[in-house]
């Protein structure tokens, strides 16, 4: 009787072809969520809007903070409206310092 070697389950018909195990990990198409940018476009909405109403410190305030996150979101990961998420970040941010400086000086008024 002949001897035969280990058992490779990679060998198929009589060891005449490899066969490659296939492995996936995770997504299979990991671009495949990246494609839209509504985050991007949310942030730069939400950052013009808080420009627009600074004088209503507490809506720049919220409209800000939302702005400043959607678009840091957008950034990290990586989807499109690379431009749009930047200037939502921006708009969003001023808007932010605005409503701080609003609200320090009714503060200071009001202490007056």
């Amino acid at each position: 009787m002949m001897e035969q070697g280990p058992r490779n389950d990679n060998w198929n018909n009589g060891g005449q072809q490899y066969h490659q195990p296939v492995i996936i990990v995770g997504e299979q198409n990991p671009e495949a969520h990246k494609g839209n940018s509504n985050l991007a476009a949310i942030s730069l909405v939400t950052g013009i809007l808080s420009l627009v109403f600074f004088w209503v410190p507490w809506l720049t305030f919220i409209l800000g903070v939302i702005g400043l996150i959607t678009g840091i979101v957008s950034l990290v990961q990586h989807r499109d409206g690379h431009g749009a998420a930047v200037a939502g970040v921006i708009t969003s941010a001023i808007g932010i310092v605005i409503a701080l400086i609003i609200i320090v000086l009714f503060a200071l008024a009001w202490a007056i």
